[in-house]
């Protein structure tokens, strides 16, 4: 079905539907006449004092994905809101939930075929979509190893997790940057962060050093991560 503005949104899912995961707002269940059939959506009654149904790149979505009941949507403004369009995302009166998020390039062809269709778009889910549908590779090992756009789009999945190290009496903590390595290993597994920190210790004259350890691991087979290869 093609839209508007297709950006992304993460949700959490309980037995009553979906909720925004900061506010805990409850989608309710409507009719959407772009879809033809029913949907979860959300009113607000206006944009003023930062009001409104936010939504954006997948990069920013993935951020507020913070436990293993929110999964990311794909959702759009209604046609009839009142809608702020950034060039990452929007913020609307009336938004409503195009799909769950199961294939990236199913979502890329969707969000570039609207666009040809006369159907505008947010300008950097509009790149983020050109990218991702870049020629596919073999291997998801190859797609990493290749594609910086998919390296980052990893690295926001695994956002907010942290590693802890500690050596006679020195502690640290560090967190997923958007330059933490990415490998691929064996498996189905989501991203998710591994290893140590690093950490220095010691006095002046004999400090010593413990590198760095932490990357962020990926399954090969990942359903998201194996949507994009060919």
């Amino acid at each position: 079905m093609m839209t508007s503005y297709l950006a992304f949104k993460s949700l959490r899912v309980d037995t009553g539907g979906l909720r925004s995961p900061r506010r805990n707002t409850r989608w309710t269940e409507v009719y959407s006449l772009a879809l033809g059939k029913l949907t979860y959506g959300l009113h607000t009654p206006t944009l003023d004092y930062d009001q409104g149904v936010y939504a954006a790149t997948i990069y920013e979505a993935w951020r507020y994905v913070d436990d293993d009941e929110c999964r990311l949507f794909v959702v759009a403004p209604d046609a009839d809101a009142e809608t702020e369009i950034g060039t990452k995302g929007w913020r609307t009166t009336f938004a409503y939930v195009v799909s769950e998020l199961t294939s990236l390039r199913e979502v890329a062809e969707l969000i570039v075929a609207s666009h040809r269709a006369g159907y505008p778009q947010v300008s950097e889910i509009l790149r983020w979509a050109r990218h991702m549908l870049a020629p596919p590779a073999a291997t998801a090992r190859e797609l990493v190893a290749r594609s910086v756009e998919v390296r980052r789009m990893l690295r926001a999945a695994a956002w907010g997790q942290y590693s802890t190290i500690s050596h006679k009496g020195l502690w640290k903590e560090a967190m997923v940057t958007w330059s933490t390595p990415v490998r691929v290993v064996a498996g189905d597994k989501p991203p998710v962060l591994v290893g140590m920190p690093y950490l220095s210790y010691g006095s002046w004259g004999r400090k010593r050093y413990r590198p760095s350890t932490m990357r962020i691991e990926v399954g090969e087979e990942w359903p998201l991560l194996r949507s994009l290869c060919s």
